[in-house]
């Protein structure tokens, strides 16, 4: 995901993952969850690891710094990849320093990637990632990613006496080149933004409850073109892909949001939280081709258009006792359109026709302990509008409506101080709530590329202090690959194997199996224009690790 690859998570200190709509803290965007990448503190002591496994992949990761005031965690990887022609040469780069203006605490963050990837296409024909004579082709060795990302943010912090204000000036730049090699005339994209943005936050506490305020701005410069070389495509006798300039245009945002959030501390064992963020987005769109349609292709005139949403949320806490706690939560997610589902638009569609996707949600759950048992089990039910999609025939559809509704459950079984099983479990049903008849979609049909049962299950071992050996089970179940529900990928079971081990006090080795079965499955399963297609996923591999502490 285009996001995950610019994001420096394999140097982070953690990461935690939030469940359902978090707008009204977190911003737009934040509809299904939040994946909150947390830096890794400053570290006190120097490290250097690299890992070597098949397909020519070898990566080297180092964290250096003072013990104290600053440090740098650094990682390059290259993989020549399982698949012909599909390899990969990537570098992250994260410094971090605390530092001192007059009374106010603060911290600066810089992290840098950059990805140079030879990209694959989907397989095609019914279960070919079980034909060992195709599964490793690549059937469009031209496409390619490269793109590179910068991050920086400044963090200070005050305290007074009843709380504190913090103030966090950012900016980011990104940059990629990507060969569109899933449409049919192939085109180049090339697309960039920078962004300047400032964060404040103020924290109080007043009569034992707890308040938090904040406002966010933010200013974009971005550009998107895309321009296809190969000649102009046809499907029967309507041009659908033309040659030349598909899309070619500026953007200027502007984001202006605030929000306030009040824990309630209503007695001893119940806690209500209440919450609400404001958010206006701005975008000034130019066109720099000529507008006007062109086979599916459509350019926008120039234009304005503007949003304004609200994410309310309401929450409460109640402890049954020491261990055990009741909660549930109401809340809103908002999503602005993305300047490609405005205007990289399409012939049926209408300049300005996208709306802003709103999802609300409604949590009920428990979460506590009791004799070797941690859980948390939560039931939920969404129901989202305005979703813009691309469907199986590559067409835009805006403003479609989605149900989601099920149980999630978490355990931690703790038997000794050797042994655990922790298990991450979804039964859910993801389902269109709107008909929709060009692609065959009936209310009711399950979102394809859904399943109803995604589970992850890690047995772990740890015989001593440092030693860990950890065996995976990966669980998916079978889903529809169109929307129409008329073709299916039945799913699969994978199961991986960690284990790592000191060999002094400055030295530790791993060794890692992914597959151990050596299964056949796909990593993505898709139908469209008349075909399966499927990214295959890995097959058995073998990898190992060595970690130096100085």
């Amino acid at each position: 995901m285009n996001g995950l690859f610019e994001t420096a998570f394999e140097l982070s200190g953690g990461i935690e993952t939030i469940t359902g709509p978090a707008s009204s803290r977190y911003g737009a965007n934040a509809m299904h969850g939040v994946i909150n990448v947390i830096s890794r503190p400053i570290t006190y002591k120097n490290t250097v690891s690299t890992n070597i496994g098949p397909n020519g992949y070898k990566n080297l990761k180092t964290t250096l710094g003072n013990q104290s005031d600053w440090s740098l965690n650094a990682l390059t990887t290259s993989n020549d990849g399982f698949r012909e022609l599909s390899g990969y040469d990537q570098q992250k780069i994260n410094f971090k320093s605390k530092l001192v203006i007059k009374e106010w605490d603060g911290s600066f963050n810089l992290n840098f990637t950059n990805l140079n990837q030879e990209t694959m296409g989907y397989i095609k024909g019914y279960q070919a990632y079980k034909n060992k004579e195709i599964k490793y082709k690549n059937p469009d060795p031209e496409a390619f990613r490269d793109t590179y990302n910068i991050r920086s943010y400044l963090k200070i912090i005050q305290d007074f006496q009843n709380g504190s204000l913090s103030i966090t000036p950012y900016f980011r730049y990104t940059d990629m080149d990507f060969k569109m090699h899933f449409l049919p005339g192939k085109p180049l994209e090339q697309n960039s933004h920078k962004s300047l943005g400032l964060q404040t936050m103020y924290q109080s506490s007043f009569n034992n409850h707890f308040m938090t305020i904040g406002l966010d701005l933010e200013m974009t410069e971005g550009e998107l073109s895309e321009f296809q070389d190969a000649p102009d495509v046809s499907f029967g006798p309507r041009l659908a892909y033309p040659k030349g300039a598909h899309y070619d245009y500026d953007i200027d945002s502007q984001i202006l949001a605030a929000f306030v959030n009040i824990e309630w501390n209503l007695s001893e064992k119940t806690k209500v939280v209440t919450g609400i963020r404001g958010e206006k987005v701005e975008y000034d769109y130019k066109t720099n081709i000529e507008s006007g349609t062109r086979g599916r292709i459509q350019v926008s005139p120039n234009r304005d258009d503007d949003f304004t949403e609200f994410s309310p949320k309401l929450a409460i806490n109640h402890k049954i006792n020491d261990k055990l706690a009741l909660f549930a939560n109401y809340s809103r997610g908002n999503r602005a359109p993305q300047t490609t589902d405005l205007y990289r638009i399409q012939s049926k569609q209408i300049p300005g026709g996208a709306k802003s996707e709103k999802l609300d949600s409604i949590e009920i759950g428990i979460r506590g302990g009791f004799n070797i048992f941690n859980i948390e089990l939560v039931g939920f039910d969404m129901k989202k509008e305005n979703y813009f999609f691309r469907d199986s025939q590559g067409f835009n559809v805006e403003n479609g409506k989605t149900t989601h509704r099920g149980l999630e459950i978490n355990i931690l079984a703790e038997f000794n101080e050797f042994f655990r099983i922790e298990n991450s479990t979804s039964f859910a049903e993801h389902e269109y709530d709107f008909n929709h008849l060009p692609n065959g979609i009936k209310s009711g049909n399950q979102i394809d590329s859904a399943p109803e049962l995604i589970a992850n299950t890690r047995f772990i071992y740890s015989p001593k202090e440092g030693t860990k050996i950890e065996l995976e089970w990966e669980n998916i179940d079978s889903y529809p690959v169109d929307e129409r529900n008329a073709h299916f990928y039945k799913g699969h079971n994978v199961f991986n194997l960690r284990a790592k081990t000191p060999i002094n006090e400055n030295l530790s080795i791993g060794i890692y199996v992914n597959n151990i079965a050596d299964k056949d499955y796909a990593n993505r399963a898709d139908f469209a224009f008349g075909s399966y297609r499927y990214f295959v996923g890995q097959k058995r591999e073998f990898y190992l690790m060595l970690e130096s502490k100085f």
